[in-house]
Order: C-alpha cells, then sequence, then structure tokens
C-alpha cells in the first residue's frame, strides 16, 4: 500500500515533462481533466510516514473518481491555479475557507463567498481537516470550509491539502478532530468520496447527476 509522491527515479519519464502533461491535461474542459495523463505507468515514487504505515490515499482517491495533483510548494500551486482558473472558466472561483484566503492573499486571485445555485457552474475551493488513507477520502468540517454552502452547493468542488494531513483510517481522523476542537466541535462534518453518484435515474449509476460533479485534489508541501 502506498501513497504516491514525485521523485528521483533513473528510468523514469524527466518531471518536466510529466509535469507538463499534466498541466496540458488540465488546461483542457473541465470535463476532460487529466483524460490523457497515465497514473498507471511507475512515474511516481512511495514514501512512508514515520510510523512506518504504506497508504494508498492517492490510489483510493483516485479510483473514487476524484483528481489528484502534486505540487512541491505553494508557489507552484498557485501559479498552476491561476491557469486552471483561466482554461476552466472557473470564474468566478468562491471560498469561504479562512485558509484559502491566506494562502491567495496576494496571488491576485480573487474570491468570491457568493454561493448562488443560479450559476451556471459554481466552482468551490477550501482546505480540509485532514485525508483517510483507507477509504480515499476527506474530510471537511463547516469550521475549515466557512460555511456549508461551500462544498454543499459546489459543482466542482478543489480541495487543498498537504501531505501531513493524511491519517490511516476513519478512527484516526475522528481522534484528530476531537483532540483539535474538544468541546467546540464542528456544526458540521462530512466525509468526501469522490464526485456525488446517483442510481435515482433508471437505476443506472450516475456520476455528479446531483451534488459535486467534479472533485479535485491539490496535495501541496507546505514550507
Amino acid at each position: 500500500m502506498k501513497i504516491f509522491s514525485f521523485g528521483n527515479l533513473s528510468e523514469r519519464t524527466n518531471k518536466e515533462q510529466i509535469l507538463a502533461k499534466v498541466r496540458e491535461a488540465v488546461m483542457a474542459k473541465d470535463e476532460n481533466l487529466f483524460k490523457d495523463v497515465n497514473m498507471q505507468v511507475d512515474t511516481w515514487t512511495p514514501f512512508k510516514e514515520e510510523d512506518g504505515a504504506d497508504f494508498t490515499f492517492v490510489e483510493r482517491f483516485k479510483d473514487n473518481g476524484g483528481i489528484f495533483i502534486y505540487f512541491e510548494s505553494k508557489n507552484d500551486f498557485i501559479e498552476a491555479l491561476k491557469q486552471y482558473i483561466v482554461e476552466n472558466q472557473w470564474e468566478p472561483l468562491c471560498s469561504t475557507s479562512h485558509k484559502m484566503n491566506d494562502v491567495l492573499k496576494d496571488s491576485g486571485i480573487e474570491l468570491s463567498r457568493d454561493y448562488t445555485t443560479k450559476r451556471k457552474k459554481v466552482v468551490s475551493i477550501t482546505d480540509c481537516e485532514c485525508l483517510i488513507a483507507h477509504t480515499g477520502s476527506i474530510v471537511v468540517t463547516d469550521n475549515c470550509a466557512g460555511s456549508t454552502a461551500a462544498y454543499s452547493n459546489a459543482d466542482v468542488l478543489l480541495v487543498y491539502a498537504s501531505p501531513t494531513q493524511i491519517v490511516a483510517s476513519m478512527k484516526d481522523a475522528m481522534k484528530l478532530l476531537k483532540e483539535k476542537y474538544k468541546a467546540d466541535k464542528p456544526s458540521q462534518t462530512v466525509i468526501i468520496s469522490g464526485p456525488s453518484r446517483s442510481t435515482e435515474i433508471d437505476n443506472q449509476l450516475v456520476i455528479g447527476a446531483q451534488g459535486i460533479k467534479q472533485l479535485a485534489l491539490f496535495l501541496v508541501e507546505e514550507e
């Protein structure tokens, strides 16, 4: 079981070429993000947490239908996000997350707090509480997101996280929240495991018919 990060494999594709492929894929229309990026080839290197446990968060997250991209720094993330916003027509980008306001404060990227459902497409960006390796899920509360609309009204949900937020199991996630908030518990905690799924239409599985149509995770190394 593995978590993946860019590494220095002697027989792998050049790192710059990999990043170029990822950027090209992201700059396609949002419904085709990463369509041509082969995540099965050995261009990623496993790493272990300090406790020695191997995690499978990235694999599980992608199996759930999520889009994953790794950045070595906040600056790389911000520069890429600027391109994604333009190329995928993600304006206005919505957020009520205090952390995202801090991260993007001097970036020139404007964030709207208006999550009106009258828009053709609502694109939301938020941080999260943690990532669960066992299920490939993202834990978000109204405390970190700033409002329930940040994830309940989004057609496209973008999540910002760091590798240090990965925990092994649901039990670890609940323990983390208990220790973090103590008596001041969030009013709502949600576990997001990919885009929405529904079988209400002719008993056929439909992705994104209700709720989140697309889920993308930006895993960013923080200094």
